[in-house]
């Protein structure tokens, strides 16, 4: 069986608990949008706008927090229905500055890798960053509304084109990125636990 990794990447992070005495866990659910496709004659096809489910497991640290997020979307190609499933896993820090009694900011960057795999294309592995910023609710000491906008940009490579079915004369076409870096946003809502 295998397990999946962020199940890996909680575990990790619950085991050095007692190191770091403070494990801030954010399970989120979100919308993503962005990224599209292009066939041998130009015509581009976009990743249809999709639902998507994310973690956080982040760590304070002076007046913010560094930890790591992973985020799945699964969608497909606009008209042609074919599956498409993105995936996230960064590193990153931000700076917190309270507005408020109960309320405080935050902005950050993260660095890490994206995973692009679907039925038009072959799995692909390429470097990721993401600017994101966003607001806590502070219910109590320890549970917080965290609502937040990041913007995803990966490298990705048409060396990993592939050939799909659609309705033309000879019923094949090649499907590639449309550029080598795509560019996605996300809208995400959680819910932030303190241990």
């Amino acid at each position: 069986m295998k397990i999946p990794f962020y199940m890996v990447l909680t575990t990790a992070a619950l085991a050095s608990y007692p190191v770091f005495g403070n494990v801030i866990v954010t399970p989120f659910l979100g919308y993503s949008m962005g990224g599209a496709a292009q066939n041998g004659e130009g015509q581009t096809y976009d990743i249809s706008p999709s639902a998507n489910a994310a973690i956080a497991i982040e760590f304070p640290f002076r007046n913010g927090r560094m930890g790591a997020f992973y985020s799945r979307q699964d969608s497909s190609l606009d008209t042609l229905n074919l599956d498409t499933t993105i995936q996230y896993l960064q590193f990153q820090s931000s700076a917190e500055y309270q507005v408020a009694e109960m309320t405080s900011a935050y902005i950050g960057a993260g660095l890490g890798a994206s995973h692009t795999s679907g039925q038009w294309t072959q799995s692909h592995t390429g470097f990721a960053a993401s600017i994101f910023g966003g607001m806590e609710y502070h219910i109590t000491q320890h549970l917080a509304l965290n609502g937040q906008i990041r913007w995803q940009g990966t490298v990705v490579s048409n060396d990993t084109i592939s050939i799909c079915n659609l309705p033309t004369d000879d019923q094949t076409c090649v499907i590639g990125f449309k550029t080598k870096w795509m560019n996605q946003f996300q809208t995400n809502l959680g819910l932030s636990v303190r241990f």
